[in-house]
């Protein structure tokens, strides 16, 4: 039976009253759907004339007097199904001429066009530096010869028809619209899929793929009879963003969530205002996360912490980085953050950064003591003296990257995970260990230019005697990132980690890439809750 056909009698089904126990259980078993552990390829992506596009452009660089360059060509296609579709080419090249950078792009693919902007890169490096020259070390070069890499997924998300995608949605909202009154339904997702090819003057080249899949699927409900609550809202977890194609939605047990989706809608309509003042938290895994990202995560980007994105994406309060390295910055030894490209299904994940680096995985906070930044190959000779102190090598971490290749490359963050705590305690344990105080299950969140102090707001919950209660009306954290972390008491065990998405801005003109943020529930003492709505 094909698929969608399938949907479809599941969708009429759901209307009269009836669904199968899982919508989505013949996902690995269609006849005639392969099913291999790599799929999606573009033959006209990967024709041999485009690597010689990107070959020419390098060549034309060093040609015109460019001491290293780089040339990238990507093929981006999304669909949002039922809404829109699209595609993006660009070719983009870098040089590096006496210590300055110059980039040139367009979104025509012809050798003249790759010749013209590589002279255009050097001409604008050459302007930059105005005659003078400025040390950059690049570190250890790549060595790669035609590497090809695909993000593993079992199903190209672009090989699915857009009506079996709407039919998903639909079989979505004819179940939970039918499973009572007062119930309304929100369905929608997104795909991405980035095919590059790249050469650099280090005779490296190499083409990779990667994808995105995104879905949102959330149910409202209204009581007539009590209409004095509101209305009550709940999304399903699990479909955020990631590194994931159509088996993400297809093999989510979707329709087993509806049932939990409504009665979580339900009691979110039960709310309260709580009294402004401090409180012990829970934090559940997606609000450190979000946290993490936006404090430790943003702070140790090193471009950020010397200053270079002040006027752009902003600075970091862990600057002066070769005074700070080694030192306990976070002060609490509870808290350790690595960081890696490797993580499958990451948003960051890559065989090869932009700069033919293939990335390592590495600790960035140890115990609470700051041992490292996020590098690019010019950016690592910049940490060279901590480096050699403590005896590691003066190497790229593979964090060069660009949203396209529209973008200059530069320093974006990779995937960042802050490590469980060392005891298998759960979300529902911490939450116990409080009798009063707040349990904060999301947040959305925004910093001030050093990512020192922060505001957020987001979904949270009473604790009453060690259990969940109402939900919090126009609750707001207040707190400085480095206190924050030092208040961490406990962390939840590894059982509780999960991965979250992330992105973020940088540069100008301004450029934004995603990543996964991974984390544990965490217990935090006394932390600021205001309400940022109340009138004096």
């Amino acid at each position: 039976m094909q698929r969608r056909h399938f949907l479809r009698r599941a969708s009429l089904a759901a209307a009269a009253g009836f669904v199968p126990h899982r919508l989505f259980g013949e996902a690995k078993t269609l006849p005639g759907r392969a099913t291999p552990a790599i799929v999606g390829r573009c033959d006209e992506l990967y024709a041999p004339d485009l690597h010689a596009l990107v070959l020419r452009a390098v060549d034309a660089a060093r040609s015109a007097g460019a001491s290293y360059a780089d040339a990238h060509i990507t093929w981006t296609r999304t669909q949002s199904p039922g809404w829109t579709e699209g595609e993006r080419r660009a070719i983009g090249v870098r040089a590096l001429v006496n210590g300055y950078w110059g980039f040139f792009a367009s979104t025509v693919w012809s050798p003249d066009e790759a010749a013209r902007l590589a002279r255009g890169a050097v001409a604008q490096a050459t302007a930059h530096g105005r005659g003078r020259t400025r040390a950059a070390e690049l570190g250890p070069r790549a060595t790669i010869a035609n590497g090809e890499w695909i993000m593993p997924v079992k199903y190209d998300p672009f090989d699915i028809p857009v009506a079996e995608k709407l039919d998903v949605m639909n079989a979505f909202t004819d179940y939970a619209s039918s499973y009572q009154v007062g119930i309304g339904t929100q369905a929608d997702m997104a795909f991405l899929r980035e095919q590059r090819i790249s050469a650099t003057s280090d005779d490296a080249s190499w083409s990779q793929t990667t994808y995105q899949t995104q879905a949102g699927f959330s149910v409202t409900y209204r009581d007539e009879y009590h209409a004095h609550l509101g209305a009550g809202a709940a999304g399903a977890d699990g479909l955020g963003l990631s590194g994931r194609g159509w088996e993400m939605i297809s093999e989510s047990g979707l329709i087993d969530m509806i049932p939990q989706l409504i009665a979580d809608a339900e009691a979110s309509r039960y709310r309260t205002v709580v009294d402004v003042g401090r409180y012990d938290m829970i934090f559940s895994a997606d609000a450190m996360a979000t946290i993490l990202d936006r404090t430790l995560g943003a702070a140790t980007e090193l471009d950020r912490a010397l200053g270079y994105e002040a006027n752009a994406g902003g600075t970091s309060f862990l600057d002066e980085p070769l005074q700070r390295l080694g030192t306990p910055a976070i002060e609490n030894p509870l808290i350790t953050v690595t960081a890696n490209r490797s993580v499958p299904h990451g948003l960051a994940t890559v065989k090869w950064d932009n700069e033919g680096i293939m990335p390592d995985d590495f600790t960035i906070i140890q115990n609470g003591v700051l041992v490292d930044y996020q590098t690019t190959r010019e950016q690592a000779a910049w940490l060279a003296p901590y480096y050699q102190r403590i005896g590691k090598p003066v190497r790229s971490h593979g964090c060069a990257g660009a949203e396209s290749a529209m973008m200059i490359p530069m320093q974006h963050a990779p995937n960042l995970a802050l490590e469980p705590g060392a005891l298998e305690t759960s979300f529902e344990e911490l939450v116990a260990s409080i009798d009063n105080g707040i349990a904060v299950l999301s947040l959305d969140m925004s910093m001030d230019q050093q990512g020192l102090n922060g505001l957020a707001m987001g979904t949270m919950r009473e604790i009453k005697k060690g259990k969940l209660g109402r939900y919090v009306d126009n609750g707001a954290i207040v707190f400085r990132a480095p206190e924050f972390w030092k208040s961490v008491q406990a962390l939840g065990g590894k059982h509780t980690f999960q991965w979250s998405a992330a992105s973020r801005s940088k540069g100008e003109p301004s450029q934004r890439t995603s990543h996964s943020v991974g984390a544990v529930p965490a217990r935090i003492k006394q932390v600021s809750l205001i309400d940022p709505q109340r009138k004096a």
